[in-house]
């Protein structure tokens, strides 16, 4: 089988490593890997490239038989998340070659795009798609799109089992864990010299966190940072070991003192990172229980988990598959407090620590290995391929039909699907599919009309705003300088 992975960003990104481990199980089971990226092609050099070749959008939209040695195209596509940079990537290859396609889904998409806008849900609600479509990028999900095309695919693949409320019923889910390399991330021994090197005491306990800053992660690495703190002032010498691209920018803002608790190493090279997780007496993953966190897997936990470190992670994503105070230790708030207690209740019981340590990495063993994981994937692909229709799949996509708004291209499928004799559908099940189409046909056109009318008001209503500011800022002019010709100040006051 042929697998063409097409993935939101370049090889540095978060995703990158687990689509790495993929390939290699995938390849090791007798299937060719490519990748196809949006932009920075030498971000490929950092992989071993005999998994998997690696191309740019472009390239492969100018000639799809290149990525193959066979000529031939892909015999399925893995669309590496509903951003729509995949999603407008997807809707052109289709046109060209359709093909059983799989959507993987690894964050709540919805909650993030809200974020990025600044906005909440019902606030969301109230935005014409094209004002959102403005405001976004198109390296986030557009959240009136996405989830029209999560149901044009063939098969669903979610990260943890709880993004399976994302998918709709006619699409078929499959929950496919992330794979650790259990060989690379595996417990050892401490590096005496390392620990020199970071001038950790013999005293000092150890906290490390792997991981880069962002809009998102920013508040929990500094609830994290604010916890050590307080560790420090409960008598428990601890220092914080943190890895990641840019710098922490307010450690100033800390209380006195903690700055001195955390050393920030900047990026260091992956081929580290084993050994500097191996330093730690407890691996923190903060955070807290919210949309965001629960559905999604940090990428950190698996390889902590791996590690044999005992782990300390909020009580959101996987927390119902891990047993409290055996595989791991939950947080509720997230809080500085509570990171600052369960770590010291850790510290405080060094056979605690043992056997959390030996079962995490019994559980890594379980769920993460990568074979398992590559043949739960390769099984989803199989699904694709026997779920997809050629015809439904060229009058979606083919002609004009990836001219269409994304909210209608799903209403074709679920007609199609309604229409087709020998579906195996159950009668009542394409009655529903049926009205369902027509559902969201009539609610696009509803929706449209509503959309353009407002455009249409916004448009006048801006220019007539702009009118009305620029008299008022000719006015507001004329006042200052009359001030100023009044008073002995100069012109720059």
């Amino acid at each position: 089988m042929k697998i063409l992975f097409v993935l939101y960003g370049d090889l540095y990104s978060n995703s990158a490593n687990h689509l790495a481990l993929y390939a290699r199980e995938l390849q090791s089971l007798g299937h060719q890997c490519a990748v196809t990226i949006p932009d920075n092609l030498e971000s490929k050099n950092q992989y071993d490239n005999a998994w998997f070749s690696v191309f740019l959008f472009d390239e492969v939209l100018d000639n799809p038989s290149v990525v193959f040695a066979d000529g031939k195209p892909a015999d399925v596509v893995h669309a590496w998340t509903p951003r729509e940079v995949v999603r407008e990537f997807i809707t052109l290859y289709l046109a060209m070659v359709p093909t059983p396609w799989v959507i993987y889904l690894e964050d709540n998409e919805y909650w993030i795009s809200c974020h990025e806008l600044g906005i909440d849900e019902r606030n969301l609600l109230q935005q014409t798609d094209l004002h959102v479509s403005r405001k976004i990028t198109n390296s986030f999900s557009h959240p009136f799109r996405y989830h029209s095309f999560i149901g044009l695919a063939d098969v669903a693949v979610v990260i943890q089992e709880k993004l399976a409320i994302e998918v709709p019923p006619w699409v078929h889910c499959e929950t496919v864990m992330p794979c650790v390399d259990l060989e690379f991330f595996a417990p050892r021994k401490v590096d005496p010299l390392l620990r020199e090197k970071y001038g950790i005491k013999q005293n000092e306990k150890i906290i490390v966190y792997p991981g880069g800053i962002n809009g998102f992660t920013k508040p929990l690495i500094k609830s994290l940072c604010e916890a050590v703190h307080l560790i420090n002032n409960k008598g428990f010498p601890c220092k914080l070991l943190r890895t990641g691209p840019f710098k922490l920018d307010f450690t100033k803002t800390l209380p006195k003192g903690s700055a001195d608790k955390i050393l920030d190493l900047g990026l260091l090279p992956r081929e580290e990172l084993p050994n500097l997780l191996s330093l730690a007496d407890v691996l923190v993953q903060p955070g807290k229980v919210d949309p965001f966190e629960d559905l999604r897997l940090p990428c950190k936990l698996p390889e902590f988990l791996a590690m044999g470190r005992p782990v300390v992670m909020p009580s959101a994503n996987i927390a119902n598959l891990l047993i409290d105070g055996v595989d791991v230790v939950l947080t509720e708030t997230g809080s500085a407090e509570e990171i600052a207690e369960r770590c010291i209740a850790i510290f405080s019981n060094p056979e605690l620590a043992e056997m959390m340590a030996k079962s995490g990495r019994r559980f890594a063993e379980i769920h993460f290995d990568a074979k398992s994981q590559a043949l739960k994937l390769e099984k989803a692909y199989k699904i694709a391929c026997h779920n997809f229709n050629p015809m439904i799949a060229k009058k979606i996509w083919g002609g004009k039909g990836f001219e269409l708004p994304v909210d209608l291209s799903l209403a074709l499928r679920l007609k199609l699907l309604a229409g087709m004799k020998d579906s195996g559908i159950n009668y009542n099940i394409k009655e529903l599919l049926g009205d369902y189409s027509r559902y969201i046909e009539h609610s696009h056109r509803r929706i449209s009309g509503l959309e353009a009318y407002v455009e249409k008001n916004r448009s006048f209503l801006y220019v007539i705003f702009n009118k009305l500011g620029y008299v008022t800022y000719r006015y507001l002019r004329k006042i200052k300088k009359k001030l100023i010709g009044r008073t002995s100040f100069g012109v720059n006051n």
